[in-house]
Protein backbone atom coordinates (compact mmCIF):
# COMPACT_ATOMS: atom_id res chain seq x y z
CA UNK A 1 0.00 0.00 0.00
CA UNK A 2 2.74 2.42 0.99
CA UNK A 3 4.75 1.76 -2.16
CA UNK A 4 1.69 2.26 -4.35
CA UNK A 5 0.85 5.53 -2.62
CA UNK A 6 4.47 6.69 -2.83
CA UNK A 7 4.60 5.90 -6.54
CA UNK A 8 1.32 7.71 -7.07
CA UNK A 9 2.57 10.83 -5.34
CA UNK A 10 5.77 10.78 -7.36
CA UNK A 11 3.70 10.61 -10.55
CA UNK A 12 1.42 13.37 -9.28
CA UNK A 13 4.45 15.55 -8.63
CA UNK A 14 5.22 15.62 -12.34
CA UNK A 15 1.62 16.10 -13.41
CA UNK A 16 0.42 18.52 -10.77
CA UNK A 17 3.32 20.76 -9.75
CA UNK A 18 2.69 22.94 -12.79
CA UNK A 19 -1.09 23.14 -12.39
CA UNK A 20 -2.95 25.41 -10.04
CA UNK A 21 -6.11 24.78 -8.01
CA UNK A 22 -6.28 21.05 -8.70
CA UNK A 23 -8.97 19.30 -6.65
CA UNK A 24 -8.64 16.01 -4.80
CA UNK A 25 -12.15 14.71 -5.44
CA UNK A 26 -11.98 11.00 -6.18
CA UNK A 27 -14.59 10.00 -8.77
CA UNK A 28 -16.78 13.05 -8.22
CA UNK A 29 -16.80 16.01 -10.56
CA UNK A 30 -16.38 19.56 -9.23
CA UNK A 31 -19.80 20.95 -8.37
CA UNK A 32 -21.55 17.56 -8.03
CA UNK A 33 -24.15 17.49 -5.30
CA UNK A 34 -23.37 15.68 -2.03
CA UNK A 35 -24.30 12.04 -1.86
CA UNK A 36 -27.26 10.74 0.11
CA UNK A 37 -25.53 7.85 1.85
CA UNK A 38 -24.84 7.77 5.59
CA UNK A 39 -21.16 7.33 6.48
CA UNK A 40 -21.85 6.18 10.04
CA UNK A 41 -18.54 7.30 11.55
CA UNK A 42 -17.84 6.11 15.06
CA UNK A 43 -16.95 8.67 17.69
CA UNK A 44 -13.34 8.78 18.84
CA UNK A 45 -9.88 9.78 17.68
CA UNK A 46 -8.21 8.05 14.76
CA UNK A 47 -4.76 8.28 13.23
CA UNK A 48 -3.88 8.26 9.55
CA UNK A 49 -0.85 8.93 7.40
CA UNK A 50 0.24 9.56 3.85
CA UNK A 51 3.55 10.34 2.15
CA UNK A 52 4.45 13.95 1.35
CA UNK A 53 7.56 15.41 -0.26
CA UNK A 54 9.96 14.06 2.33
CA UNK A 55 8.26 11.61 4.66
CA UNK A 56 4.94 10.56 6.18
CA UNK A 57 2.44 13.22 7.25
CA UNK A 58 0.69 11.77 10.31
CA UNK A 59 -2.61 13.19 11.55
CA UNK A 60 -5.11 12.57 14.31
CA UNK A 61 -8.77 13.06 13.40
CA UNK A 62 -11.47 13.45 16.05
CA UNK A 63 -15.04 12.36 15.27
CA UNK A 64 -18.02 13.67 17.28
CA UNK A 65 -21.67 13.04 16.31
CA UNK A 66 -20.46 11.45 13.08
CA UNK A 67 -18.75 14.70 12.03
CA UNK A 68 -15.10 15.70 11.86
CA UNK A 69 -14.60 17.98 14.84
CA UNK A 70 -10.82 18.36 14.89
CA UNK A 71 -7.67 17.50 12.91
CA UNK A 72 -4.22 17.61 14.46
CA UNK A 73 -0.98 17.09 12.55
CA UNK A 74 1.10 14.76 14.71
CA UNK A 75 4.28 14.74 12.64
CA UNK A 76 5.67 15.71 9.26
CA UNK A 77 8.98 16.48 7.59
CA UNK A 78 7.72 19.05 5.06
CA UNK A 79 9.16 22.55 4.90
CA UNK A 80 7.25 24.83 7.29
CA UNK A 81 7.27 27.52 4.61
CA UNK A 82 5.17 25.16 2.47
CA UNK A 83 3.04 23.60 5.20
CA UNK A 84 1.91 26.86 6.80
CA UNK A 85 -0.57 27.77 4.01
CA UNK A 86 -1.55 24.12 3.51
CA UNK A 87 -2.31 23.31 7.14
CA UNK A 88 -3.80 26.72 7.93
CA UNK A 89 -6.21 26.65 4.99
CA UNK A 90 -7.06 23.03 4.26
CA UNK A 91 -7.59 21.75 7.82
CA UNK A 92 -10.26 24.37 8.71
CA UNK A 93 -11.91 23.81 5.32
CA UNK A 94 -12.22 20.07 5.96
CA UNK A 95 -13.55 20.54 9.52
CA UNK A 96 -15.98 23.34 8.66
CA UNK A 97 -17.45 21.50 5.67
CA UNK A 98 -17.08 17.93 6.97
CA UNK A 99 -15.64 17.16 3.55
CA UNK A 100 -12.23 16.12 2.23
CA UNK A 101 -13.04 17.21 -1.32
CA UNK A 102 -11.01 20.42 -1.13
CA UNK A 103 -8.79 22.48 -3.38
CA UNK A 104 -5.06 21.96 -3.31
CA UNK A 105 -2.86 24.92 -2.42
CA UNK A 106 -1.19 26.16 -5.58
CA UNK A 107 2.48 25.25 -5.67
CA UNK A 108 2.13 22.91 -2.69
CA UNK A 109 0.08 20.25 -4.42
CA UNK A 110 1.96 17.20 -3.13
CA UNK A 111 1.79 18.38 0.48
CA UNK A 112 -1.91 19.23 0.03
CA UNK A 113 -2.71 15.81 -1.42
CA UNK A 114 -0.74 14.06 1.31
CA UNK A 115 -2.59 15.93 4.07
CA UNK A 116 -5.99 15.10 2.56
CA UNK A 117 -4.97 11.48 2.00
CA UNK A 118 -3.80 11.18 5.62
CA UNK A 119 -7.18 12.48 6.85
CA UNK A 120 -8.99 10.02 4.60
CA UNK A 121 -6.77 7.22 5.95
CA UNK A 122 -7.94 8.10 9.45
CA UNK A 123 -11.57 8.25 8.31
CA UNK A 124 -11.33 4.68 7.09
CA UNK A 125 -10.28 3.69 10.60
CA UNK A 126 -13.40 5.49 11.82
CA UNK A 127 -15.59 3.29 9.65
CA UNK A 128 -15.94 5.27 6.43
CA UNK A 129 -16.24 2.86 3.53
CA UNK A 130 -15.98 5.79 1.12
CA UNK A 131 -14.25 9.11 1.31
CA UNK A 132 -16.35 12.17 2.10
CA UNK A 133 -17.62 13.28 -1.28
CA UNK A 134 -19.51 16.40 -2.18
CA UNK A 135 -19.24 19.79 -3.77
CA UNK A 136 -15.69 21.07 -4.09
CA UNK A 137 -14.65 23.19 -1.10
CA UNK A 138 -12.87 26.33 -2.20
CA UNK A 139 -9.66 27.18 -0.34
CA UNK A 140 -8.96 30.90 -0.29
CA UNK A 141 -5.44 31.81 0.78
CA UNK A 142 -5.20 35.00 -1.28
CA UNK A 143 -4.21 38.36 0.10
CA UNK A 144 -6.57 41.26 -0.46
CA UNK A 145 -5.52 43.48 -3.35
CA UNK A 146 -6.67 46.93 -4.37
CA UNK A 147 -5.36 49.91 -6.31
CA UNK A 148 -2.65 51.39 -4.11
CA UNK A 149 0.60 53.35 -4.10
CA UNK A 150 3.96 52.64 -2.48
CA UNK A 151 7.46 54.05 -2.87
CA UNK A 152 8.83 50.69 -4.03
CA UNK A 153 7.11 47.63 -5.44
CA UNK A 154 9.10 44.37 -5.31
CA UNK A 155 7.81 41.58 -7.54
CA UNK A 156 8.81 38.12 -6.32
CA UNK A 157 9.15 36.70 -2.82
CA UNK A 158 12.22 34.52 -3.24
CA UNK A 159 15.65 35.32 -1.88
CA UNK A 160 16.31 38.24 -4.23
CA UNK A 161 12.92 39.83 -3.63
CA UNK A 162 13.17 39.56 0.14
CA UNK A 163 16.71 40.98 0.19
CA UNK A 164 15.64 43.85 -2.10
CA UNK A 165 12.59 44.68 -0.01
CA UNK A 166 14.48 44.59 3.28
CA UNK A 167 17.25 46.81 1.93
CA UNK A 168 14.81 49.34 0.43
CA UNK A 169 12.89 49.45 3.71
CA UNK A 170 16.10 50.03 5.64
CA UNK A 171 16.68 53.10 3.45
CA UNK A 172 13.33 54.52 4.53
CA UNK A 173 11.16 53.48 1.59
CA UNK A 174 7.53 52.40 1.87
CA UNK A 175 7.74 48.91 0.32
CA UNK A 176 5.29 46.21 -0.75
CA UNK A 177 6.28 42.66 -1.78
CA UNK A 178 4.17 40.77 -4.33
CA UNK A 179 4.34 36.96 -4.55
CA UNK A 180 2.26 34.86 -6.95
CA UNK A 181 2.56 31.70 -4.82
CA UNK A 182 0.93 31.23 -1.39
CA UNK A 183 4.34 31.05 0.28
CA UNK A 184 7.76 32.70 0.13
CA UNK A 185 11.06 31.26 -1.00
CA UNK A 186 11.26 30.62 -4.72
CA UNK A 187 14.21 28.50 -5.78
CA UNK A 188 16.18 29.78 -2.79
CA UNK A 189 13.91 27.71 -0.56
CA UNK A 190 14.87 24.44 -2.29
CA UNK A 191 18.55 25.30 -2.61
CA UNK A 192 21.31 24.23 -0.27
CA UNK A 193 21.56 27.84 0.90
CA UNK A 194 25.35 27.90 0.63
CA UNK A 195 27.04 30.83 -1.07
CA UNK A 196 30.57 31.83 -1.98
CA UNK A 197 32.46 34.78 -0.55
CA UNK A 198 36.22 35.41 -0.35
CA UNK A 199 38.03 36.28 2.88
CA UNK A 200 35.14 35.65 5.28
CA UNK A 201 35.31 35.01 9.00
CA UNK A 202 35.15 31.27 8.31
CA UNK A 203 38.06 31.28 5.88
CA UNK A 204 40.21 32.87 8.56
CA UNK A 205 39.90 29.75 10.71
CA UNK A 206 41.63 27.27 8.35
CA UNK A 207 43.80 30.08 6.96
CA UNK A 208 42.73 29.62 3.33
CA UNK A 209 44.50 31.79 0.79
CA UNK A 210 41.70 33.49 -1.13
CA UNK A 211 41.04 36.87 -2.75
CA UNK A 212 38.52 38.92 -4.70
CA UNK A 213 40.68 38.47 -7.80
CA UNK A 214 40.65 34.68 -7.42
CA UNK A 215 36.87 34.73 -6.99
CA UNK A 216 36.53 36.78 -10.19
CA UNK A 217 38.84 34.48 -12.14
CA UNK A 218 37.09 31.31 -10.97
CA UNK A 219 33.68 32.73 -11.89
CA UNK A 220 34.76 33.98 -15.31
CA UNK A 221 36.60 30.78 -16.14
CA UNK A 222 33.69 28.68 -14.87
CA UNK A 223 31.39 30.46 -17.33
CA UNK A 224 33.85 30.16 -20.22
CA UNK A 225 34.46 33.92 -20.08
CA UNK A 226 30.96 34.59 -21.41
CA UNK A 227 29.92 36.60 -18.35
CA UNK A 228 29.84 40.39 -18.06
CA UNK A 229 33.15 41.13 -16.31
CA UNK A 230 31.83 44.31 -14.68
CA UNK A 231 28.95 42.40 -13.08
CA UNK A 232 31.29 39.65 -11.88
CA UNK A 233 33.64 42.24 -10.39
CA UNK A 234 30.69 43.87 -8.60
CA UNK A 235 29.64 40.48 -7.26
CA UNK A 236 33.10 39.64 -5.95
CA UNK A 237 33.74 43.03 -4.38
CA UNK A 238 30.46 43.16 -2.45
CA UNK A 239 29.62 39.61 -1.42
CA UNK A 240 31.82 39.40 1.68
CA UNK A 241 30.32 42.54 3.18
CA UNK A 242 26.86 41.28 2.25
CA UNK A 243 27.57 37.95 3.94
CA UNK A 244 28.20 39.90 7.14
CA UNK A 245 24.89 41.72 6.54
CA UNK A 246 23.07 38.41 6.19
CA UNK A 247 24.62 37.20 9.44
CA UNK A 248 24.33 40.35 11.54
CA UNK A 249 21.30 42.23 10.17
CA UNK A 250 19.11 39.46 8.75
CA UNK A 251 20.08 36.94 11.42
CA UNK A 252 21.09 33.96 9.29
CA UNK A 253 23.09 31.44 11.30
CA UNK A 254 26.11 29.83 9.64
CA UNK A 255 28.36 26.95 10.61
CA UNK A 256 31.51 28.73 11.72
CA UNK A 257 34.01 25.93 11.16
CA UNK A 258 32.92 24.48 7.81
CA UNK A 259 33.15 25.61 4.18
CA UNK A 260 31.84 23.83 1.09
CA UNK A 261 34.20 23.45 -1.85
CA UNK A 262 32.02 23.63 -4.95
CA UNK A 263 33.27 22.49 -8.33
CA UNK A 264 35.18 25.07 -10.35
CA UNK A 265 36.49 26.97 -7.32
CA UNK A 266 40.17 26.85 -6.55
CA UNK A 267 39.57 26.98 -2.80
CA UNK A 268 36.65 26.24 -0.44
CA UNK A 269 34.76 29.51 0.09
CA UNK A 270 31.05 28.67 0.40
CA UNK A 271 29.43 29.65 3.70
CA UNK A 272 27.16 26.92 5.05
CA UNK A 273 23.89 27.88 6.80
CA UNK A 274 22.65 25.97 9.83
CA UNK A 275 20.66 22.99 8.58
CA UNK A 276 22.31 23.03 5.17
CA UNK A 277 19.33 24.30 3.17
CA UNK A 278 17.71 27.47 1.87
CA UNK A 279 15.08 27.21 4.60
CA UNK A 280 17.45 28.94 7.04
CA UNK A 281 17.90 31.85 4.63
CA UNK A 282 14.22 32.26 3.72
CA UNK A 283 13.01 31.84 7.32
CA UNK A 284 15.45 34.51 8.52
CA UNK A 285 14.62 36.86 5.64
CA UNK A 286 10.89 36.42 6.23
CA UNK A 287 11.27 37.16 9.94
CA UNK A 288 13.30 40.28 9.15
CA UNK A 289 10.70 41.45 6.61
CA UNK A 290 7.87 40.92 9.10
CA UNK A 291 9.81 42.74 11.81
CA UNK A 292 10.27 45.60 9.34
CA UNK A 293 6.48 45.58 8.74
CA UNK A 294 6.82 45.02 5.00
CA UNK A 295 3.40 44.02 3.62
CA UNK A 296 3.52 40.76 1.62
CA UNK A 297 0.75 40.04 -0.90
CA UNK A 298 0.44 36.30 -1.56
CA UNK A 299 -1.32 34.72 -4.55
CA UNK A 300 -0.80 38.04 -6.31
CA UNK A 301 0.62 37.65 -9.80
CA UNK A 302 2.18 40.53 -11.72
CA UNK A 303 0.67 40.68 -15.20
CA UNK A 304 2.06 43.87 -16.70
CA UNK A 305 4.58 46.62 -15.98
CA UNK A 306 2.97 50.07 -16.03
CA UNK A 307 4.82 52.96 -17.69
CA UNK A 308 4.20 56.68 -18.08
CA UNK A 309 4.38 58.71 -21.28
CA UNK A 310 8.18 58.91 -20.99
CA UNK A 311 8.59 55.14 -20.68
CA UNK A 312 9.41 55.22 -16.97
CA UNK A 313 8.12 52.23 -15.00
CA UNK A 314 5.57 53.51 -12.50
CA UNK A 315 3.91 50.38 -11.21
CA UNK A 316 2.56 46.89 -11.78
CA UNK A 317 -0.82 45.52 -12.84
CA UNK A 318 -1.59 42.46 -10.72
CA UNK A 319 -4.19 39.70 -10.59
CA UNK A 320 -5.19 37.45 -7.73
CA UNK A 321 -6.19 33.79 -8.13
CA UNK A 322 -9.86 34.73 -8.43
CA UNK A 323 -9.20 37.05 -11.35
CA UNK A 324 -9.42 40.35 -9.47
CA UNK A 325 -7.24 43.06 -11.04
CA UNK A 326 -5.48 45.99 -9.34
CA UNK A 327 -2.81 48.54 -10.18
CA UNK A 328 -0.02 48.85 -7.62
CA UNK A 329 1.80 52.11 -8.29
CA UNK A 330 5.46 52.76 -7.41
CA UNK A 331 6.65 56.31 -6.74
CA UNK A 332 10.35 55.42 -6.83
CA UNK A 333 10.51 52.24 -8.86
CA UNK A 334 9.82 48.54 -9.35
CA UNK A 335 12.27 45.73 -8.58
CA UNK A 336 11.74 42.55 -10.60
CA UNK A 337 12.85 39.46 -8.68
CA UNK A 338 10.57 36.76 -10.11
CA UNK A 339 13.28 34.18 -10.73
CA UNK A 340 14.19 32.18 -13.80
CA UNK A 341 12.30 29.83 -16.10
CA UNK A 342 13.62 26.40 -15.17
CA UNK A 343 10.12 25.06 -14.48
CA UNK A 344 8.81 26.14 -17.90
CA UNK A 345 9.80 23.34 -20.28
CA UNK A 346 8.35 25.16 -23.31
CA UNK A 347 10.49 28.18 -22.56
CA UNK A 348 13.66 26.20 -21.86
CA UNK A 349 13.27 24.26 -25.09
CA UNK A 350 12.56 27.44 -27.03
CA UNK A 351 15.87 28.96 -26.01
CA UNK A 352 17.89 25.72 -25.81
CA UNK A 353 16.49 22.71 -27.70
CA UNK A 354 19.14 20.46 -26.11
CA UNK A 355 17.31 20.72 -22.79
CA UNK A 356 14.85 17.98 -23.63
CA UNK A 357 12.74 15.34 -21.90
CA UNK A 358 15.83 13.59 -20.55
CA UNK A 359 15.74 16.14 -17.75
CA UNK A 360 13.46 16.63 -14.76
CA UNK A 361 13.75 19.93 -12.90
CA UNK A 362 14.88 20.96 -9.43
CA UNK A 363 12.91 24.22 -9.73
CA UNK A 364 9.85 25.23 -7.75
CA UNK A 365 6.64 25.44 -9.82
CA UNK A 366 6.67 29.24 -9.76
CA UNK A 367 9.88 29.50 -11.82
CA UNK A 368 8.13 29.96 -15.14
CA UNK A 369 9.72 33.11 -16.54
CA UNK A 370 6.75 35.53 -16.78
CA UNK A 371 8.78 38.34 -15.21
CA UNK A 372 11.38 38.09 -17.95
CA UNK A 373 8.69 38.29 -20.63
CA UNK A 374 6.98 41.25 -18.94
CA UNK A 375 10.23 43.20 -18.96
CA UNK A 376 10.82 42.23 -22.58
CA UNK A 377 7.37 43.65 -23.46
CA UNK A 378 8.49 47.15 -22.46
CA UNK A 379 11.81 46.91 -24.29
CA UNK A 380 14.21 45.23 -21.83
CA UNK A 381 17.13 43.47 -23.44
CA UNK A 382 17.53 39.75 -22.75
CA UNK A 383 20.96 38.12 -22.62
CA UNK A 384 22.31 34.55 -22.45
CA UNK A 385 18.87 32.96 -22.66
CA UNK A 386 20.29 29.80 -24.20
CA UNK A 387 22.54 29.18 -21.19
CA UNK A 388 20.56 26.71 -19.05
CA UNK A 389 22.32 24.74 -16.35
CA UNK A 390 21.63 21.24 -15.12
CA UNK A 391 22.52 19.89 -11.69
CA UNK A 392 24.27 16.50 -11.92
CA UNK A 393 23.23 14.65 -8.76
CA UNK A 394 19.46 14.74 -8.35
CA UNK A 395 16.67 12.37 -7.37
CA UNK A 396 16.25 10.13 -10.41
CA UNK A 397 12.47 9.90 -9.98
CA UNK A 398 11.40 13.42 -9.03
CA UNK A 399 14.29 15.61 -10.19
CA UNK A 400 14.53 17.15 -6.71
CA UNK A 401 17.95 18.40 -5.66
CA UNK A 402 19.60 15.77 -3.47
CA UNK A 403 21.25 17.06 -0.32
CA UNK A 404 22.48 13.57 0.57
CA UNK A 405 24.49 13.68 -2.66
CA UNK A 406 26.46 16.62 -1.26
CA UNK A 407 28.80 13.90 -0.02
CA UNK A 408 30.34 14.44 -3.48
CA UNK A 409 31.97 17.58 -2.08
CA UNK A 410 33.34 15.68 0.91
CA UNK A 411 35.05 12.76 -0.81
CA UNK A 412 32.46 10.53 -2.54
CA UNK A 413 33.29 9.24 -6.02
CA UNK A 414 31.12 8.88 -9.14
CA UNK A 415 31.05 5.58 -11.04
CA UNK A 416 28.95 4.12 -13.84
CA UNK A 417 27.14 0.80 -14.28
CA UNK A 418 30.45 -0.74 -15.34
CA UNK A 419 31.99 0.24 -11.99
CA UNK A 420 34.36 2.83 -13.47
CA UNK A 421 34.98 6.47 -12.66
CA UNK A 422 34.29 8.66 -15.69
CA UNK A 423 34.60 12.32 -14.62
CA UNK A 424 36.18 14.52 -11.97
CA UNK A 425 33.67 14.73 -9.13
CA UNK A 426 34.38 18.45 -8.57
CA UNK A 427 34.23 19.46 -12.22
CA UNK A 428 31.66 21.96 -13.46
CA UNK A 429 28.00 21.00 -13.21
CA UNK A 430 27.46 21.03 -16.96
CA UNK A 431 30.50 18.82 -17.55
CA UNK A 432 29.40 16.25 -14.97
CA UNK A 433 25.78 16.32 -16.17
CA UNK A 434 26.72 15.61 -19.78
CA UNK A 435 29.13 12.91 -18.67
CA UNK A 436 26.37 11.19 -16.67
CA UNK A 437 23.96 11.26 -19.61
CA UNK A 438 26.63 9.51 -21.69
CA UNK A 439 26.72 6.56 -19.28
CA UNK A 440 24.62 3.39 -19.38
CA UNK A 441 21.03 4.24 -18.51
CA UNK A 442 21.89 7.97 -18.38
CA UNK A 443 22.51 7.64 -14.64
CA UNK A 444 25.52 7.49 -12.35
CA UNK A 445 26.26 6.07 -8.92
CA UNK A 446 27.74 8.14 -6.11
CA UNK A 447 29.74 6.02 -3.68
CA UNK A 448 31.18 6.74 -0.24
CA UNK A 449 32.10 4.95 2.96
CA UNK A 450 31.54 5.59 6.65
CA UNK A 451 34.66 7.77 6.97
CA UNK A 452 33.46 10.09 4.20
CA UNK A 453 29.97 10.06 5.70
CA UNK A 454 31.38 11.23 9.03
CA UNK A 455 33.37 13.91 7.16
CA UNK A 456 30.15 15.25 5.60
CA UNK A 457 26.89 16.86 6.74
CA UNK A 458 24.83 13.85 5.71
CA UNK A 459 23.29 13.54 9.19
CA UNK A 460 21.34 16.73 8.43
CA UNK A 461 19.49 14.93 5.65
CA UNK A 462 18.42 11.62 7.12
CA UNK A 463 14.78 12.22 6.19
CA UNK A 464 15.80 12.44 2.55
CA UNK A 465 18.06 9.41 3.06
CA UNK A 466 15.13 7.32 4.30
CA UNK A 467 13.02 8.52 1.37
CA UNK A 468 15.76 7.49 -1.07
CA UNK A 469 15.94 4.08 0.59
CA UNK A 470 12.18 3.64 0.32
CA UNK A 471 12.33 4.37 -3.41
CA UNK A 472 15.37 2.14 -4.03
CA UNK A 473 17.67 5.01 -4.96
CA UNK A 474 20.27 4.39 -2.25
CA UNK A 475 21.80 1.43 -0.47
CA UNK A 476 23.70 1.17 2.78
CA UNK A 477 25.65 -2.09 2.93
CA UNK A 478 28.36 -3.74 4.98
CA UNK A 479 30.48 -4.54 1.93
CA UNK A 480 31.29 -3.12 -1.50
CA UNK A 481 30.00 -6.33 -3.05
CA UNK A 482 26.57 -6.02 -1.43
CA UNK A 483 26.25 -2.34 -2.35
CA UNK A 484 27.26 -2.95 -5.97
CA UNK A 485 24.93 -5.91 -6.44
CA UNK A 486 21.94 -3.83 -5.34
CA UNK A 487 22.34 -1.64 -8.44
CA UNK A 488 23.77 -4.41 -10.64
CA UNK A 489 27.09 -2.58 -10.89
CA UNK A 490 30.05 -4.66 -12.08
CA UNK A 491 31.40 -5.78 -8.70
CA UNK A 492 34.93 -6.76 -9.76
CA UNK A 493 35.48 -3.58 -11.72
CA UNK A 494 34.14 -1.43 -8.89
CA UNK A 495 36.49 -3.07 -6.41
CA UNK A 496 39.38 -2.42 -8.81
CA UNK A 497 38.28 1.21 -9.16
CA UNK A 498 38.15 1.71 -5.41
CA UNK A 499 41.54 0.03 -4.94
CA UNK A 500 43.13 2.24 -7.59
CA UNK A 501 41.50 5.38 -6.20
CA UNK A 502 42.74 4.58 -2.70
CA UNK A 503 46.27 4.35 -4.09
CA UNK A 504 45.85 7.81 -5.60
CA UNK A 505 44.72 9.08 -2.20
CA UNK A 506 47.83 7.66 -0.54
CA UNK A 507 50.11 9.35 -3.07
CA UNK A 508 48.12 12.61 -2.85
CA UNK A 509 47.26 12.89 -6.56
CA UNK A 510 44.36 11.63 -8.66
CA UNK A 511 46.12 10.53 -11.85
CA UNK A 512 42.86 9.76 -13.70
CA UNK A 513 40.92 13.00 -13.29
CA UNK A 514 43.09 15.29 -11.14
CA UNK A 515 40.36 15.62 -8.54
CA UNK A 516 40.47 18.84 -6.55
CA UNK A 517 39.74 19.15 -2.85
CA UNK A 518 40.49 16.61 -0.15
CA UNK A 519 41.11 13.03 -1.27
CA UNK A 520 39.77 10.40 1.13
CA UNK A 521 40.08 6.62 0.96
CA UNK A 522 37.02 4.39 0.70
CA UNK A 523 37.89 1.56 3.04
CA UNK A 524 35.60 1.66 6.08
CA UNK A 525 32.14 0.11 6.08
CA UNK A 526 29.28 0.61 5.90
CA UNK A 527 29.38 1.62 2.25
CA UNK A 528 26.81 3.79 0.50
CA UNK A 529 25.85 3.97 -3.17
CA UNK A 530 23.26 6.44 -4.47
CA UNK A 531 21.76 6.47 -7.97
CA UNK A 532 21.79 10.02 -9.39
CA UNK A 533 20.86 11.83 -12.60
CA UNK A 534 20.95 15.45 -13.82
CA UNK A 535 17.97 17.84 -13.80
CA UNK A 536 17.35 21.41 -14.96
CA UNK A 537 18.61 23.62 -12.18
CA UNK A 538 19.37 27.23 -13.13
CA UNK A 539 18.74 29.54 -16.06
CA UNK A 540 21.73 31.85 -16.50
CA UNK A 541 19.95 34.07 -19.02
CA UNK A 542 17.49 36.84 -18.37
CA UNK A 543 17.06 40.59 -18.17
CA UNK A 544 20.16 42.66 -18.87
CA UNK A 545 21.23 44.86 -15.97
CA UNK A 546 24.17 47.14 -15.17
CA UNK A 547 26.26 47.24 -12.01
CA UNK A 548 23.58 49.37 -10.34
CA UNK A 549 20.94 46.65 -10.96
CA UNK A 550 19.14 48.95 -13.42
CA UNK A 551 17.44 47.25 -16.35
CA UNK A 552 18.90 47.97 -19.80
CA UNK A 553 16.80 48.14 -22.97
CA UNK A 554 17.62 46.82 -26.44
CA UNK A 555 19.17 50.18 -27.37
CA UNK A 556 21.59 50.02 -24.45
CA UNK A 557 19.72 52.66 -22.44
CA UNK A 558 18.52 52.47 -18.83
CA UNK A 559 14.79 51.85 -18.36
CA UNK A 560 14.04 54.40 -15.67
CA UNK A 561 12.24 53.12 -12.60
CA UNK A 562 13.01 49.45 -13.28
CA UNK A 563 15.53 47.29 -11.40
CA UNK A 564 16.14 43.55 -11.31
CA UNK A 565 17.98 41.03 -9.15
CA UNK A 566 18.40 37.29 -8.85
CA UNK A 567 17.81 34.55 -11.39
CA UNK A 568 15.60 36.81 -13.50
CA UNK A 569 18.78 38.58 -14.65
CA UNK A 570 21.39 37.46 -17.16
CA UNK A 571 25.07 38.09 -17.78
CA UNK A 572 26.50 37.33 -14.34
CA UNK A 573 27.40 33.66 -14.77
CA UNK A 574 28.22 33.20 -18.43
CA UNK A 575 27.29 29.83 -19.89
CA UNK A 576 27.75 27.97 -16.60
CA UNK A 577 27.06 29.06 -13.02
CA UNK A 578 29.46 27.79 -10.41
CA UNK A 579 27.90 26.19 -7.37
CA UNK A 580 27.38 28.64 -4.53
CA UNK A 581 27.25 31.70 -6.80
CA UNK A 582 23.45 31.96 -7.18
CA UNK A 583 22.79 32.96 -3.57
CA UNK A 584 25.79 35.28 -3.67
CA UNK A 585 24.35 36.88 -6.82
CA UNK A 586 20.86 37.44 -5.41
CA UNK A 587 22.16 38.90 -2.15
CA UNK A 588 24.59 41.33 -3.80
CA UNK A 589 22.31 42.61 -6.56
CA UNK A 590 19.24 42.43 -4.34
CA UNK A 591 20.88 44.85 -1.92
CA UNK A 592 22.12 47.05 -4.75
CA UNK A 593 18.62 47.20 -6.27
CA UNK A 594 16.99 47.94 -2.92
CA UNK A 595 19.50 50.66 -2.15
CA UNK A 596 19.44 52.38 -5.55
CA UNK A 597 15.66 52.37 -6.00
CA UNK A 598 15.37 54.26 -2.72
CA UNK A 599 17.74 57.09 -3.63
Amino acid sequence: MFQKRNLLLIMLTFVLLFTFSVGCNGDKEVGEEPGEEELALEEGTYEGSSYGHNAEIEVEVTIEDEDISDIEVLSHEESEILTDPVFEEIIPAIVENNNTNVDSISGATVTSLALVSAVEDALKEAGAEEYFEGEMVEVDSASEIADSTYDVVVVGGGGAGLVSAIEAKSQGADVVLLEKMPYLGGNTLVSGGEFNAPNTWVQENPDIDDSVDQFVEDTLEGGDYEADEDLVQTLAENVTEDAEWMKDYVGVEFVDDYLMHFGGHEVPRALYPIGGSGLELISSLEERALDDEIPIKFNTEAKELLTDEDGRVVGVKVEDHEGEIANIEAEDGVIMATGGFGANIDMTQKYNPDIDDRYNTTNVPGATGEGILMAKEIGADLVDMEFIQTYPTCNTQTGHLSYVADTRFDGAILVNQEGERFVEELDRRDVISEAILDQTGSVAYLMWDNHIKENSNMDNYMTEFENLKETDQIIKADSIEEAAEFFEIDVDELKNTVEQYNEYVKQGEDEDFNRRGDLLELKEGPYYIQEVAPAIHHTMGGIKINEEAQVIDTEGEIIEGLYAAGEITGGIHGNNRLGGNAIADLIVFGRIAGDNVSK
